[in-house]
């Protein structure tokens, strides 16, 4: 059994992980809510879930390979041990077990994490050093104030190349252990979202780890498609794809000071990241009319939408109507023209504006939208941080 300890938005970081592995039809998606993982109602694919962690059956993808291309995932390890009622003394001897066989004569490190089980964990960190420090090795046992370690601790101790992190997980009437492989690498994310040279605030910045999400639920094979983003900005998407190890991508954006911060931010890619070749163009074109460049099918389309002006304050229903209609006015004859250019199998994933209308947020309700023009809507999520004026409605579509 694998687990995945899941970011901050789960149901999208759960509908990555299933198209990447390609473990079951997206369609249809597991119930996230209490801290305790729960089989679904699928008897076809065995999995469970809580609302941060996900377990899954027969994984054979490559752990560190896997966590690299997710960007919803902060850790991913495998069950090694289960109980059916919590039993400090079986799981602290089950841990010093793995712990006492860390490589080396360095001083050991290990780490604790719960995930749904609320046992003071102090108390079988103390245990588990005692039994170790019997095996004559020095050890240290790696704490935090929070219930669990973050990828920081995890990785600033180097907890994985030495006794390991080990998590608690509840899983109906049984408690179960898992010993995380690998964790979320902060500081590449970080690198590429504050390190890039141009990053607009005014017109909006898409995070890295979004645009990563979009790409992957997709559930396309990067290495094997073309893909556009008719709505370029400063060129995140395209970044996020190169990575992804995709040959061939397509940029536009009506706006020219977009088009000049994708080129720069694409040449820092270049010089930072070792990148096989790959063809990239980037034009000054509105959406609309992306088709008197493009004369070519395209398999893919990822993109984030002209999200509207700027926002400071939650918007009255006048605001959103009007905010609507001028928004209709770009995204009509804008999706008319990409669904032309798309394959008949194409899939397209795009993010759109959703409004704080008082104390909630208020969808653009584009589905019948898409359905006229000849799209199936198979998926959709709301992506958001707190106090944000303007979320990201997001739609996965064939």
């Amino acid at each position: 059994m694998t687990f995945f300890i899941l970011g901050s938005h789960p149901e999208i970081s759960i509908a990555e992980i299933m198209a990447v592995t390609g473990v079951r039809d997206p369609s249809t998606r597991p119930t996230l809510g209490s801290d305790s993982l729960r089989m679904t109602s699928d008897p076809r694919h065995k999995f469970s879930v809580s609302k941060n962690v996900l377990l899954l059956e027969d994984v054979d993808e490559n752990m560190g390979k896997l966590q690299e291309r997710l960007a919803g995932t902060i850790k991913i390890g495998r069950i090694i041990g289960e109980m059916n009622e919590w039993n400090m003394d079986e799981a602290a001897t089950l841990i010093a077990s793995v712990v006492s066989e860390a490589a080396g004569k360095n001083k050991i490190e290990f780490g604790l994490s719960d995930y749904g089980i609320k046992q003071d964990l102090s108390t079988i960190g103390k245990e588990i050093k005692r039994q170790v420090k019997q095996t004559g090795r020095p050890v240290r046992y790696v704490s935090s104030r929070e219930p669990q370690l973050s990828s920081v601790i995890v990785k600033e101790n180097h907890l994985l190349e030495s006794g390991g992190e080990f998590v608690f997980l509840a899983s109906g009437d049984k408690i179960l252990i898992g010993q995380t492989e690998t964790v979320q690498d902060y500081k590449a994310w970080s690198k590429r979202d504050y390190g890039r040279p141009e990053r607009d605030a005014k017109s909006g910045m898409l995070p890295p780890k979004l645009a990563r999400m979009m790409i992957n639920l997709s559930g396309i094979d990067p290495k094997k498609v073309t893909l556009l983003d008719p709505f370029v900005g400063s060129g995140t998407i395209l970044m996020e794809a190169a990575l992804l190890g995709c040959k061939k991508l397509i940029g536009s954006d009506i706006s020219e000071k977009a088009i000049h911060d994708s080129k720069k931010n694409w040449n820092w890619l270049i010089q930072n990241f070792r990148l096989p070749e790959i063809s990239v163009s980037l034009h000054t074109s509105p959406a609309q009319k992306i088709d008197e460049i493009v004369n070519e099918e395209i398999d893919v389309v990822v993109t984030e939408t002209f999200l509207g002006k700027p926002k400071s304050k939650p918007l009255s229903e006048t605001e959103f109507n009007q905010t609507k209609k001028e928004l209709m006015e770009i995204y009509e004859p804008s999706f008319q023209t990409i669904k032309k250019l798309l394959k008949k199998d194409g899939v397209m994933v795009v993010a759109v504006p959703a409004f704080k209308v008082g104390n909630e947020y208020k969808r653009l309700n584009l589905e019948s939208f898409f359905k006229k023009i000849g799209f199936s809507v198979s998926q959709t999520f709301l992506y958001y941080r707190e106090n944000q004026i303007v979320a990201r409605e997001i739609f996965v579509l064939t």
